[in-house]
């Protein structure tokens, strides 16, 4: 695994699955590709600058060791790709569940309740992190999302997405845990641990998983937008 090319091959596993049955007749996740690559572009005009602002202000930043040597704006050709490739194959998972298992698992009212908390306790961690940047701005980002989606749109497919993200977390702390150094000798991503709380899932700083909530978040956002809007 100890290869320039490793970010690179983690994003080419990444997407390789959802991929290949993005054509299956029944799920037809091709068929919402308009939809999909609308709304991965928008969030990547929230989501890159982001990056880059990180990376420049060193609260965050990536190894040389594991990297192709190709970099646009201060971040390397597999962080680019992480923000396509990702969204990709979560809102693959997020159609396949709500195709073969079409029912709500939870009511919207227990939905809503959901939400509300963790919009409340998101925020109030940002609150009490400021100065953590990386702290502060993934649950700040979140529980404005969060609360958005309860409080102003009120969208009916809230208890899918929980369902979504409840088994995304399985691929994605996993490609996480590679990324941030599991099975490495050194990480690909780095975190400037003056940023954060300073607490790890195995070797996944614990805020990375409400980050990867607001970016699925967004990405689905927009996805369900464009894809009613196009009914698809």
């Amino acid at each position: 695994m100890e290869t320039p090319y490793l970010y690179l091959y983690l994003m080419a596993f990444t997407i390789a699955v959802p991929l290949i049955r993005s054509f299956e007749s029944r799920v037809a996740y091709y068929k919402s590709f308009k939809a999909l690559f609308s709304g991965i572009a928008l969030t990547m005009l929230v989501f890159i600058p982001w990056d880059i602002l990180f990376t420049i202000n060193g609260y965050w930043g990536f190894n040389d060791l594991y990297l192709s040597g190709i970099k646009i704006f201060h971040l390397p050709l597999g962080e680019w790709l992480f923000f396509i490739f990702v969204p990709f194959s979560c809102i693959f998972i997020y159609r396949v569940l709500n195709y073969f298992w079409p029912n709500d698992w939870i009511s919207q009212k227990q939905s809503n309740t959901i939400v509300q908390f963790l919009t409340w306790l998101s925020l109030a961690l940002a609150i009490l992190n400021w100065g953590h940047w990386y702290t502060f701005s993934a649950f700040g980002v979140l529980g404005f999302l969060l609360g958005m989606h309860v409080y102003v749109w009120n969208v009916d497919w809230m208890p899918k997405f929980l369902r979504a993200y409840a088994v995304i977390l399985i691929p994605f702390l996993m490609v996480n845990g590679v990324l941030t150094g599991t099975g490495l000798e050194e990480e690909v991503v780095w975190y400037n641990d003056d940023h954060n709380l300073g607490y790890r899932i195995l070797t996944i700083p614990f805020e990375d998983v409400f980050y990867g909530m607001a970016l699925i978040l967004m990405n689905v956002t927009w996805y369900e937008y464009f894809r009613e809007k196009w009914s698809n």
